[in-house]
């Protein structure tokens, strides 16, 4: 067939083939949830150079494209698409917050409705500073896990949350689910993730707010307690997170494949190499930081636990800044809940304070964070095929690592929470 026959062809083909009508591409529309975000600057992939003049496009709950250029649902052949215009704002990937409480209560006497509107509160909070994805990594009983999937259902405004439940701790220095012996701590680590635990969290030391988390203080664990928890959960997929504060605990945990550790306050460089070579995260939880230095100026700590914070104030700044330059990956938790909920940004304003640079800080609070899950395939930047976990600043982080705070435009998983004085073009 020449050339000409190929045409006449094609035509006829155009011609007899059932033509697609306004209501059916109306239906699409409606059908695939279509929103086009015009940004005007864009850090799709914290780490890289943010671009500009770029239109988002999304489909249902996921990321479909990123495009150059502002384009309309027209250009797309996407007629019915909503736009949402953020041509003067700055748009990234919603942030991680990978240590938290969220149903952390201190009063002892807590119920579980008690810390079910807590948890309820304190998540919408976290969500509207633009924090779209957390874990957390401490409560009481059942209430974080149907919390979570609550959230998860779309019954109540939330992050997505990867809860630990209740932490495991051995000895009477710390507060948590016991496992005395490697019998114990196997029962009770399958019992957890049988609750439906995403991680599993330890006490591999003191708690900080207790004089025997210094810098000399001994693990908690013997080896054959924490061998028992950490390959209970190697057998079910679940990784663990230590809570280590002196130096000794950091090297006797990491003898143990956990995946992260949290604090660290007192850790020396033979854990940070280490760290770095096993690929463990850190995550320093500086906005304690904050906490610490309010109880001291309002004369709330004296004697002993005054010394003891106050060594901790001068040295885990300077663990923080050692564990940045030799290349320890990091990711950002503010222990939110021992510090406010809802002002999860401190982390990263601290982090720069010590000479983290503003990207840096970003990566950890979204790439970083996706790593240390285990969803770098669904979250921490915008591309196409992740969840459409977008937040909107009037003003770039990268600038003032303070405009942080500036968010004024939330969506997770392709749904709008926050969206105050955004334009909606239908």
């Amino acid at each position: 067939m020449g050339k000409l026959g190929r045409i006449l062809t094609a035509c006829m083909m155009m011609l007899l083939s059932p033509q697609i009508t306004d209501a059916q591409i109306k239906k699409q529309a409606v059908v695939k949830n279509i929103t086009l975000i015009h940004a005007g600057k864009l850090l799709a992939v914290p780490g890289q150079a943010p671009l500009s003049q770029q239109t988002i496009v999304i489909e249902g709950t996921r990321i479909k494209d990123v495009r150059s250029g502002y384009l309309t649902g027209g250009d797309l052949r996407l007629p019915y698409a909503k736009i949402i215009d953020m041509k003067d704002k700055f748009v990234m990937p919603g942030l991680m917050d990978v240590h938290v409480h969220l149903t952390y209560m201190k009063d002892k006497d807590q119920q579980a409705d008690d810390r079910a509107f807590l948890g309820v509160i304190n998540a919408k909070k976290t969500l509207m500073a633009g924090f779209t994805t957390v874990r957390d990594l401490g409560a009481v009983g059942d209430t974080i896990f149907k919390l979570r999937d609550k959230i998860n259902k779309g019954d109540i405004d939330g992050p997505r949350i990867f809860a630990a439940g209740q932490i495991i701790a051995v000895g009477p220095m710390t507060s948590g689910l016991e496992c005395n012996g490697p019998e114990s701590c196997r029962r009770t680590t399958r019992a957890l993730i049988n609750k439906g635990a995403d991680w599993i969290k330890i006490y591999a030391s003191c708690s900080g707010s207790k004089l025997c988390s210094e810098k000399e203080g001994a693990p908690l664990f013997f080896a054959d307690e924490i061998d028992a928890v950490t390959q209970v959960a190697k057998k079910y997929g679940i990784k663990v997170a230590a809570h280590s504060h002196p130096r000794d605990s950091a090297l006797f945990v990491l003898k143990y494949g956990v995946s992260s550790l949290e604090h660290g306050s007192f850790m020396n460089d033979k854990a940070l190499k280490i760290m770095r070579r096993q690929g463990v995260f850190f995550v320093p939880t500086v906005s304690v930081h904050d906490l610490l230095e309010k109880l001291k100026n309002d004369g709330k700590v004296t004697g002993q636990m005054l010394a003891h914070n106050d060594l901790f104030l001068k040295i885990h700044p300077e663990t923080i800044k050692r564990a940045y330059k030799l290349g320890v990956k990091m990711a950002t938790g503010s222990d939110a809940g021992i510090v406010p909920h809802g002002k999860n940004y401190r982390e990263l304003e601290r982090l720069v304070d010590l000479d983290i640079t503003p990207m840096d800080a970003l990566k950890m609070a979204t790439v970083n964070g996706a790593e240390l899950l285990g969803r770098t395939s669904d979250l921490g930047t915008i591309e196409a095929g992740k969840y459409a976990d977008i937040i909107g600043l009037s003003a770039s982080p990268l600038d003032h690592i303070q405009n942080i705070e500036k968010v004024i435009f939330v969506m997770k998983s392709g749904k709008i929470f926050k969206n105050p004085a955004i334009k909606i073009q239908p």
